[in-house]
């Protein structure tokens, strides 16, 4: 599961917009079931994600072409543990 969101990560084309988080949050759904996590998996692991990071950090975080720090893959692994 680690590497299916670790690739979604390292896929998402982030874009701007009003509603940061849910643009945000459509992005990393879609690139965690890329990955073969299963929706509701990949709805509460953002959901525990935008509790610890601003739109403006997740967007930084997850910019194309950038390998995410590993504190933020450590995170997304704790998260997603947490929704299971």
């Amino acid at each position: 599961m680690r590497v299916g969101l670790t690739i979604a990560l390292t896929s998402f084309v982030l874009l701007g917009c009003s509603d940061e988080y849910s643009t945000l949050r459509g992005q990393f759904i879609a690139g965690c079931l890329q990955g073969g996590a299963p929706k509701d998996i990949c709805a509460c692991t953002f959901e525990g994600l935008e509790k610890q990071y601003t739109p403006q950090e997740f967007r930084k975080l997850t910019a194309t072409g950038q390998t995410p720090p590993e504190s933020f893959l450590r995170n997304v692994v704790h998260s997603a543990q947490q929704c299971q």
